[in-house]
């Protein structure tokens, strides 16, 4: 399928007023230059969801939910990115277009880095097909042949060029993660004597590999590296067949391996995802829930299962809203999904296991209360201290009151008191006391705590005018170690040349970037201060990168000098030590 020309973006966002599209949803009402409702995306009595027609941007300050009109398509109608674009462009009028066009912000074409990939997956499905040994080790392990099918395995040969021999275009296979490039010259295949797992995003094109060595002596299991398609914090094995399998999913079971996968697929449970052998992140959460309602993560019934059941506890709180559900199965000792589907009543004890899983609110609750006398006065007063950053993660809303009601038995204060105690997070701020209305002090320590990047971007995404103050400063920052420094460059210069453009148009660009998500948060917030207060600011903030890089600059002709002068011989200690400074200070922060 083919790429959306960003130009056609930026064209379908200028015809596009996200106030009419979110209010044929969502009942909005005027209040000053904004609009505000009841957030759709979360239980609330109190409206927190605003609207900027300025900005073209939608905001809750009590979920935290946010973006364009694209981004609320995709989150409230529960569409894909290219879908939401195109129920926006009928609307418009304007009809999507299909020509594969390479029309990226920045960074290489990506077109080149699907192609290998696709050639690779048919070259490991071909493989697999001759390889007896091969599908020997699926039939021992219960794999049919339909499923093989479905997930696409195949098989890596035991060479050093099976692949490096059939691809043409060898640094985009390299950049794709697929061949390795030797010191010497010339490639070699990452993957060699591995049954292969092709990992789909949600469009079904194959955007990385899985392999699982078939010898000895080797990792059990390797992924492909990070690439400009694959981030593993953000992709789950499973998803895309998964929703092709079911319409609608009414949960997604999160598992550790591709085999979990594929065995609990072959017997009836076709919604199982898998982590790419990271812990579970915000990330991950965020897509299973743009299709579910309900997320239940398996684990090992040991202690290690129990440590990564409350890590991933914890990076589900920020996100459990509205009538999101985490629970949490544990699985027989010396079992795994495989395993069990595998033995007598594998199937129904599996069932059994999916049906008595543990709500969230169970699972956490007794993580807070482990190892504390509840019966005395100090083991209450730990168990409070214990929730406080738990309950500050969650948003205010029905979870968050029914732990406190849990907490306010077990501690014996009364509810009221522990939503007092609990208050100091912005996430249980009232919706009318924004960023504006907090004390000066609490304000200065905030700002004392924020980067010049992070201000910057804040006050120039609140005030787009501001571009037209620091021409003077656009190379230093372009030209700056810190890559925030570079956007905000390509920001000033966007806004510069295009001072009538809404901020979610600029947004939109770096949908693919990975700190898309920290740009929308920037763009949410208000900055204290008046007009005047914001310009200084900004100002201030600009200057002091600019001297960064400018220092920066300096501290590496020196290095260059020093090194330039250890050839001629070794250094004098005075030298030396410089030398060792002059490096320490390079490897420091950016800013």
């Amino acid at each position: 399928m083919a790429r959306i020309p960003q130009s056609f973006i930026d064209q379908l966002l200028d015809r596009t007023d996200i106030v009419s599209i979110i209010d044929l949803r969502v009942s909005l009402k005027k209040t000053g230059r904004e609009y505000s409702a009841c957030c759709p995306f979360h239980d609330e009595n109190t409206p927190s969801f605003t609207v900027s027609p300025t900005k073209q941007f939608y905001h809750c300050f009590g979920c935290g939910a946010h973006g364009s009109a694209i981004s609320f398509l995709m989150e409230y109608d529960r569409l894909e990115f290219r879908d939401a674009v195109d129920v926006l462009a009928q609307a418009a009028g304007m009809e999507l277009p299909e020509e594969a066009v390479e029309d990226a912000p920045a960074g290489p074409p990506r077109e080149p880095l699907y192609d290998v990939l696709r050639i690779a997956d048919r070259h490991y499905q071909s493989a697999l097909r001759k390889s007896d040994a091969t599908i020997a080790y699926l039939k021992k392990r219960g794999v049919s042949g339909d499923m093989a099918k479905r997930y696409g395995l195949g098989y890596a040969a035991d060479s050093w060029d099976a692949l490096t021999g059939i691809i043409g275009d060898k640094p985009a296979a390299a950049r794709a993660g697929m061949l390795i490039e030797r010191d010497s010259g010339g490639y070699f295949d990452r993957f060699r004597n591995r049954l292969m797992f092709p990992i789909r995003d949600t469009r079904g094109r194959t955007i990385a590999f899985g392999g699982r060595a078939l010898g000895d002596g080797k990792a059990k299991y390797l992924n492909s590296p990070e690439t400009p398609l694959f981030h593993k914090s953000d992709q789950m094995y499973g998803l895309y067949e998964a929703r092709q399998a079911m319409r609608d999913l009414p949960r997604l079971l999160v598992v550790e391996g591709y085999m979990d996968v594929i065995a609990l697929a072959q017997h009836g449970f076709p919604n199982a995802v898998a982590t790419l052998g990271t812990a579970t992140t915000a990330s991950h959460l965020t897509t299973l829930f743009r299709h579910t309602q309900e997320v239940v993560f398996c684990f090992d019934g040991d202690t290690a299962g129990t440590r990564a059941a409350r890590k991933a506890m914890e990076v589900s709180l920020p996100v459990m809203r509205g009538a999101r559900r985490v629970r949490f199965m544990f699985m027989p000792e010396g079992e795994d999904p495989d395993t069990l589907l595998h033995s007598d009543n594998g199937t129904a004890r599996m069932q059994a296991a999916i049906d008595e899983a543990r709500p969230a609110s169970e699972v956490l609750l007794d993580g807070l209360t482990e190892g504390l006398d509840l019966t005395t006065p100090d083991g209450r007063a730990q168990l409070i201290e214990r929730a406080r950053t738990p309950i500050n993660a969650l948003p205010p809303e029905a979870f968050r009151a029914e732990l406190i009601g849990e907490l306010s038995q077990l501690s014996r204060l009364p509810s009221a008191d522990l939503r007092e105690l609990f208050a100091t997070n912005a996430s249980a701020r009232p919706a009318h006391d924004t960023p504006a209305t907090q004390k000066p002090a609490a304000r200065e320590t905030d700002s004392a705590r924020v980067t010049p990047v992070t201000r910057a971007l804040s006050l120039l995404l609140a005030d787009t005018a501001l571009a037209g103050q620091v021409d003077h400063a656009r190379a230093d920052l372009a030209d700056h170690d810190n890559p925030g420094a570079r956007i905000l460059a390509e920001a000033i210069d966007f806004f510069a040349n295009n001072p009538n453009v809404a901020v979610a148009r600029w947004l939109e660009r770096y949908r693919d970037n990975r700190y898309f998500s920290r740009l929308q948060t920037l763009a949410a917030q208000s900055p204290p201060g008046d007009d005047d207060t914001r310009a200084d600011e900004f100002v201030d903030a600009v200057a002091r990168l600019s001297q960064q890089r400018r220092s920066r600059q300096t501290l590496r002709e020196r290095y260059n000098a020093l090194l330039a002068q250890q050839e001629h011989g070794p250094l004098d200690e005075r030298a030396a030590q410089e030398l060792k400074e002059v490096l320490s200070q390079l490897q420091g922060s950016t800013g």
